[in-house]
């Protein structure tokens, strides 16, 4: 943390320290040891210079620091406020008055205390920038993201769909919430652009890669242009299988078997909608998208046993009512596929079941 600050107290505040040589030595003994990375030790003897110079800004400021460096987070404000009040007297103009309240901000950030580490990040931001000095991107990630875990997300996206960051795993990180916070208001066009920008900075962030085939699916739904739709489909597809290599779970299975599934590739949806509905035995939904991918993909008998179960599990669902008649019409099974249409046809009045109703008939007076 104390690498973001560039350390100016040193040459600072030993004006005022000088005036005693015990006191002096102190200072500089504090801060050497600060520097190798002895934080315990320096922060006794910041902790000794206080108790004889109460008024010793850079001390306290230490000890503030040293808090930090030791994730004594809840420890952090009470020094760097002493601090900040001495330093607007001392040396108002002084750059570690921003940085004191930026730590504050972060040591609330860390310990989850959201709210509290808004006031200091954003005065942070405004002492930093009122002085035309480079405001820490870090910073401003770390607001929007205390925006975002206090669902405030139209601040947390101001700042967080503007960030920058020379790190990709953390541009992937924002651009993941981004994302997130898009979904959540579905916007899925704004979403699948940050997702995008997630997977692209970061392979291998698995939560990325199955918001934004959920994204991209969600959106397929909604288009009305075959071919658009499709192209939606088939990319939420491939992120899939992108997904798969990462985490091979059940999750991924019903992301990817319903892209299949929406995408029309029929056979490749067979196998992850198989073992979603094999490893949820009650889920009758999952036996429909299942007996689904069987029916389309010529899979007549295993079709038939999956949407019998599909209808064991939701009597009324009209749309596996409609694919099984579908299938045993298919199997030239006519008198069942009329009774099964009837009973689909008796639950919606669908004009369109009742053609199929009069197909149906009218082959089963064709058959011998």
């Amino acid at each position: 943390m104390q690498s973001r600050f560039k350390n100016s107290l040193t040459a600072l505040l030993l004006v005022v320290l000088l005036a005693a040589n015990a006191t002096a030595a102190d200072w500089e003994r504090g801060v050497a040891l600060y520097n190798k990375g002895d934080f315990r030790s320096a922060l006794a003897e910041f902790q000794d210079l206080v108790r004889e110079r109460p008024d010793a800004a850079g001390a306290w400021y230490y000890i503030g620091l040293c808090e930090f460096k030791l994730k004594r987070y809840n420890k952090v404000e009470l020094p760097l406020s002493r601090a900040v009040e001495l330093l607007e007297v001392q040396t108002p103009a002084s750059p570690d008055i921003a940085a004191a309240f930026y730590t504050i901000g972060l040591s609330h950030f860390l310990l989850a205390e959201y709210g509290k580490s808004l006031e200091p990040l954003k005065r942070y931001i405004e002492i930093t920038a009122k002085a035309k000095r480079e405001v820490d991107p870090a910073a401003k990630t770390t607001l929007g993201r205390a925006y975002y875990f206090l669902e405030r997300f139209d601040e947390a996206l101001s700042l967080l769909a503007t960030s920058k960051s020379d790190n990709a795993k953390e541009a992937g990180a924002n651009a993941y919430l981004v994302g997130l916070m898009y979904f959540k208001k579905e916007d899925d066009d704004k979403a699948i652009l940050a997702l995008r920008e997630a997977v692209k900075a970061n392979d291998k962030d698995e939560a990325a890669l199955e918001l934004l085939a959920e994204s991209l699916m969600r959106k397929a739904r909604k288009v009305t242009q075959a071919a658009s739709a499709n192209a939606l489909w088939n990319e939420a597809a491939n992120v899939g299988e992108q997904l798969k290599t990462r985490r091979d779970d059940l999750q991924t299975a019903n992301v990817l078997g319903r892209a299949y599934l929406g995408g029309r590739q029929f056979e490749k949806a067979v196998a992850p909608l198989e073992r979603l509905a094999r490893e949820n035995p009650d889920n009758g939904q999952a036996w429909l998208y299942y007996g689904i991918a069987l029916s389309r993909s010529g899979k007549t008998r295993k079709a038939m046993e999956a949407l019998e179960i599909t209808i064991q599990l939701l009597p009324d669902s009209v749309p596996a009512l409609s694919e099984l008649a579908y299938v045993y019409e298919s199997d030239k099974q006519y008198q069942q596929a009329l009774r099964i249409y009837e009973k689909a046809f008796a639950a919606t009045n669908d004009p369109a079941i009742k053609q199929s109703i009069d197909r149906v008939k009218a082959l089963a007076t064709q058959q011998p």
